[in-house]
């Protein structure tokens, strides 16, 4: 997206994205999203005493209902979530977030909230503003700056800068609001929660969680950009 030509160009692009993406959720909510979702939800709590719910599971946990939007256990967390009140142990999401827009992502919270059992804890991971920020702009820190901006030849073979970085952020990937902790806490407390902690991959309190992360994300410029929120009702 920001190598636009132009704002025609920008909204075709984006029109293009919007109906392809669409269309594969209502083939997908059409095929797995009530019955079969239902059905596998169903199955997984007559199997677990405390139910942990994976949301953007693009890699599946052990342990948890994984549900992808674009899955076999289709949920839009952007919507009314078909869960009970007060049942969930834990809820967890890696780069999911910050694909909501401002107020998806405070109903999202509102739905958590409601969700989750007394004591129970949202594990949120998302690409921190403030983090990205620190090194590209305020650290005198060039090893990480460099290891930030070398992540991304995974996706073009251009040299970025950390202009072009902090605009990729905002503008590529889908990404529609890029959160900070203070964001974050703010709104966390203002729905109900009892605490909202800023932690790292070391303090992640679900084990199950934190073992996938080790394993998938073995990324130092990954865990670099990112932010750990524990969500705490």
């Amino acid at each position: 997206m920001i190598n636009i030509s132009n704002e025609l160009h920008f909204l075709i692009l984006n029109i293009r994205s919007y109906i392809s993406f669409k269309i594969k959720c209502f083939f997908f909510f059409l095929i797995y999203g009530h019955y079969f979702r239902n059905k596998n939800f169903k199955k997984h709590i007559r199997k677990n005493k405390i139910l942990k719910i994976h949301f953007g599971s693009t890699d599946e946990i052990d342990g948890f209902f994984n549900s992808q939007v674009i899955g076999k256990n289709p949920i839009n967390i952007a919507k009314k979530l078909p869960i009970n009140d007060n049942s969930i142990s834990t809820i967890f999401s890696s780069h999911v977030i910050e694909h909501l827009h401002k107020k998806e992502i405070i109903f999202f919270l509102n739905e958590s909230y409601r969700i989750l059992a007394k004591g129970g804890i949202n594990i949120i991971l998302t690409p921190s503003l403030s983090k990205i920020s620190k090194i590209l702009y305020s650290e005198n820190d060039e090893e990480n700056k460099k290891i930030l901006l070398t992540r991304l030849k995974k996706w073009s073979k251009e040299e970025f800068n950390a202009c072009e970085y902090v605009n990729g952020v905002f503008r590529n990937y889908g990404h529609r609001f890029i959160l900070d902790y203070d964001f974050v806490k703010y709104q966390a407390t203002k729905i109900g929660y009892k605490n909202a902690i800023l932690g790292d991959v070391n303090s992640i309190p679900d084990k199950l969680v934190k073992d996938f992360i080790v394993k998938k994300r073995n990324d130092h410029a990954w865990l670099l950009e990112t932010d750990f929120y524990f969500l705490i009702k």
